[in-house]
């Protein structure tokens, strides 16, 4: 901002990690606040809490970690080799399996099937039953596109359902009485 400032360093970006971190265990940012002016004042006098109800279930490695990663002072901060030191990091590194490729593959195989099988839900067509389309045909999926076309076609723009408005009232085979009224009192020819 100013020509002759420092500017910022690797402490911000450590800053940000505790910050992320602390979203990401408990879904939230540490600052936040309804309030714009009270949520920059806690961040600037780094005012955060661990003891909501989210924290029970998290061990006290990450919330040590976070405590000395949203440190306010730069140089009472820790630095990028002692975070990478400290024992949060340390039990992760001991909790590590061997890797196991055909397994790896095995799991990716089962995930793309999942993710096949969900897609395919999607587009499996429900069960038709003529006595719900007689009833409610907007209800049924593929009922409701061909009556949308039929209205967007008849119209020429799409026609919103709710507000007095029936997308359905295209296929009912009731009579208009004010038409069938007109047609009767209006003079027939004689034939």
């Amino acid at each position: 901002m100013y020509d002759d400032s420092d500017g910022y360093d690797k402490a911000i970006d450590l800053w940000a990690c505790g910050v992320v971190m602390y979203t990401l265990l408990v879904g939230c940012p540490p600052f936040w606040h309804r309030k714009q002016m009270v949520m920059l004042r806690n961040i600037m006098e780094g005012k955060y809490s661990l003891t909501t109800p989210e924290w029970e279930d998290i061990t006290d490695a990450p919330k040590d970690l976070i405590r000395k990663l949203l440190v306010v002072d730069p140089k009472k901060r820790l630095t990028v080799s002692e975070a990478l030191e400290h024992p949060f990091f340390q039990v992760m590194h001991y909790q590590s399996k061997k890797f196991e490729a055909k397994k790896l593959f095995r799991f990716g195989i089962l995930c793309v099937r999942a993710v096949v099988r969900i897609r395919r839900l999607k587009y499996t067509p429900e069960p038709l039953s003529i006595a719900v389309a007689q009833v409610d045909p907007y209800r049924i999926k593929s009922l409701r596109k061909v009556i949308d076309a039929c209205a967007f076609r008849v119209y020429g723009h799409w026609v919103k359902k709710g507000e007095g408005q029936n997308r359905a009232a295209l296929f009912e085979n009731f009579p208009k009485t004010e038409v069938k009224q007109l047609f009767l009192a209006s003079p027939q020819p004689d034939s």
